[in-house]
């Protein structure tokens, strides 16, 4: 029987579960990230976790990785210059009026463009909205461009004509005469990323593609490499930002799809165990290193978005709606000019890290008060690192120093502070869909999520906490039953009427074969694959659509009951209807194909026997003072729950568990903490 490798690349730590499928062993590993050489990194991790043996027996190496959103978020990627239609090149900085979070800010700046000016190019070219070729492409405007790309040592080009979303003719004309004339880059053409309208948000979809394809193209390559030259002869699978995952060849082929790959990973996970525990709303918090990762669940499923945003740039494709904030167990704390205790966004990172991890850092970071206020009972953590907690209390001491404050005040405090910020983050991603946070379980993973979990509950009100097996490389676990996913869609601007119901009948089928096309060669011995229809909605005059699911399309649909569906989902995120038509703005499809069904039955852990229990001194939210905390073995609590204040240790995580919670162990192997009730 074959076995499965995830690996889930962090800011800090990269995540290694291994699991064969004949011994029913899980295998869990952790490595310092490697920024700058993140492909010898995740090969640090496996060969350092799993036999050579075992590795050529892998059918599936599932991965989760950052090398794309690092590129755009730290300005690291290729040369792109753009074509454009003749008077559109400024399309890319004009942009939308939109702020987002920094609506109120006076000195708001965007950021630069990731194509400058003088490398955005107007064509002579023009197709019309109805398909009529007003204007043929000018071959000699292309060779111009070339040329100027040429010597500004252009390494990739985005092409993205006016209405090439459903007449692209002109855009793959342009690409003929740009290889015809010997560029040997890049191309990207927006029409083979979007079907949809649009222009500023297919333009910088193209342009991200572009932008980030040579690092993810390269990045796959040294992996595949690698990963085939120590004998893995499976099947390498990246997650996509909309959930599920593709091959590295397509993730090659379509980077942008894998922007946000790693904190959607665990989303996913999330949401198959909420629906295993039968949890109608929960909430994701997914502390790392550098950043803390929210998203709602509904169902048992995370909600999708159809256009997702890194920075100030939109991207045309489905979208995990995981909310990120920078803040996490390796988020700085610090005092700012007007005397206020801050914590993050900057983080200490993989290198050096928290000054208790004695790898050179100086500055305090929320694991460093987390180690002072004893929330990580002894300072043993996975891998064998043993934490300078009186490092730590010394770089907590300055900070204290400074505000004329206690050790144990500043530690609180910057504990209360993240969770605070985390708290923030969680009402955004639950109010605005309608739902309140105080109804929702919340699953904490991810190295500090389990530490944090009851801090984050009490700031919420949340009164039921799961804590997944192997949590703190949950991500990593979660990517070994990801499907093979697929998504296309296609702008339909047209009244709900009848006519529009046949049309996007028509329109489904065309992305069908879209799909199929695109999944020719895969060798991925993939289960039946499933097809799941939406339209997009909105109600005629506005700009915002909704997406609602058309399970079984059929050209005698009722669209009053469409249109019906989409004003109670109106209705529910908005609070109001509108006495208005309904119109249909696209079509959309999603495949779904699922991998071998993994025989979790046997899933067992690699370890010996539970510790006996310790007592520690640790200072406690709840009571507002240092108390014992009895130091438990996961293993320990089998069969036998407990009650807070208790630190519960496990190989990639802690667990800290406050006074005025109970915690026990959950036959799916989660850990299950609920807030006592009062009196009991």
């Amino acid at each position: 029987m074959a076995t499965r490798i995830g690996v889930d690349v962090g800011g800090t730590f990269t995540d290694l579960v291994f699991f064969d499928e004949a011994t029913g062993e899980t295998r869990v590993a952790k490595g310092a990230t490697t920024p700058g050489r993140q492909a010898a990194g995740v090969m640090d991790v496996v060969g350092s976790t799993v036999t050579g043996d075992e590795l050529a027996r892998t059918a599936y190496f599932l991965h989760a990785t950052t090398v794309g959103i690092n590129a755009l978020l730290e300005r690291r990627g290729a040369r792109v210059g753009l074509l454009a239609t003749a008077g559109f090149r400024d399309v890319l900085e004009l942009r939308r009026g939109t702020r987002g979070d920094a609506m109120y800010d006076l000195h708001y700046q965007p950021q630069p463009a990731l194509v400058p000016r003088r490398l955005r190019l107007g064509v002579g070219e023009r197709i019309l909205a109805d398909g009529t070729v007003e204007r043929p492409l000018d071959e000699d405007d292309v060779a111009r461009a070339l040329e100027l790309f040429a010597a500004e040592g252009v390494e990739a080009i985005a092409v993205c004509f006016l209405h090439a979303y459903a007449f692209p003719a002109h855009e793959l004309e342009a690409e003929r005469v740009l290889r015809r004339l010997g560029f040997e880059g890049t191309i990207t053409l927006s029409h083979r990323l979007s079907r949809e309208v649009r222009e500023f948000e297919r333009t910088a979809t193209s342009v991200v593609d572009a932008y980030v394809r040579p690092a993810v193209s390269s990045y796959l390559d040294r992996l595949g490499d690698g990963l085939r030259d120590s004998g893995f002869g499976g099947e390498g699978l990246i997650t996509r930002s909309g959930g599920g995952s593709i091959t590295f060849a397509e993730a090659q082929a379509r980077p942008f799809e894998t922007v946000m790959s790693g904190p959607v990973a665990g989303a996913v996970g999330a949401g198959a165990l909420a629906r295993a525990l039968g949890l109608s709303r929960a909430i994701t918090a997914d502390v790392g290193g550098t950043s803390f990762d929210t998203c709602l669940l509904v169902d048992g499923w995370p909600l999708v978005k159809y256009e997702g945003e890194v920075g100030d740039l939109p991207l045309q494709t489905t979208w995990v709606d995981v909310r990120s904030i920078g803040s996490g167990g390796g988020s700085v704390v610090y005092v700012d000019e007007s005397a206020m205790l801050r914590v993050g966004p900057q983080s200490s990172g993989a290198v050096p890290g928290p000054v208790c991890y004695g790898r050179g850092g100086t500055q305090p970071t929320t694991t460093d008060a987390a180690a002072v206020l004893g929330m990580l009972a002894f300072g043993e953590l996975a891998g064998g690192l043993r934490l300078d907690i009186p490092a730590a209390e010394r770089a907590i001491d300055g900070i204290g120093d400074a505000l004329g404050l206690d050790r144990d005040d500043v530690a609180s405090g910057v504990i209360a502070i993240a969770a605070a910020a985390m708290a923030g983050a969680v009402r955004s991603v639950s109010l605005e869909q309608g739902e309140d946070p105080r109804d929702a379980a919340l699953i904490a993973y991810g190295g500090a999520g389990p530490m944090l979990a009851t801090v984050i509950a009490r700031e919420l009100d949340i009164a039921s906490i799961v804590v997944p097996k192997h949590a703190g490389n949950f991500s990593a676990a979660s990517l070994l039953g990801q499907d093979i996913t697929r998504a296309a869609s296609v702008s339909m601007i047209r009244p709900l009427d009848a006519d529009a119901i046949a049309a996007a009948c028509d329109g489904v089928g065309h992305l069908r074969r879209d799909l199929e096309e695109r999944s020719e060669g895969n060798r991925v011995a993939a289960g039946a694959r499933t097809l799941e229809p939406a339209l997009e909605l909105r109600y005629l005059g506005q700009y915002y659509t909704l997406t609602v699911p058309w399970p079984e399309p059929s050209p005698g649909d009722d669209p009053a009951l469409l249109a019906q569906a989409f004003s109670s989902q109106y209705q529910k995120v908005f609070g109001h209807t509108l006495e208005a038509p309904v119109e249909l703005v696209a079509v959309r499809l999603t495949s779904r194909e699922p991998l071998p069904e993994r025989d979790a039955s046997t899933d067992r852990d690699a370890g010996g026997e539970a510790a006996p229990d310790r007592v520690h001194q640790a200072y406690s939210f709840e009571l507002g003072e240092r108390v014992e905390f009895v130091v438990r073995d996961r293993a320990a609590l089998i069969g036998q729950p407990g009650d807070g204040p208790m630190i519960v240790l496990e190989p990639t995580t802690t667990t800290y568990v406050d006074a005025g919670w109970s915690v026990r162990v959950d036959p799916s192997g989660a850990l299950l903490v609920a807030r006592k009730e009062e009196g009991r």
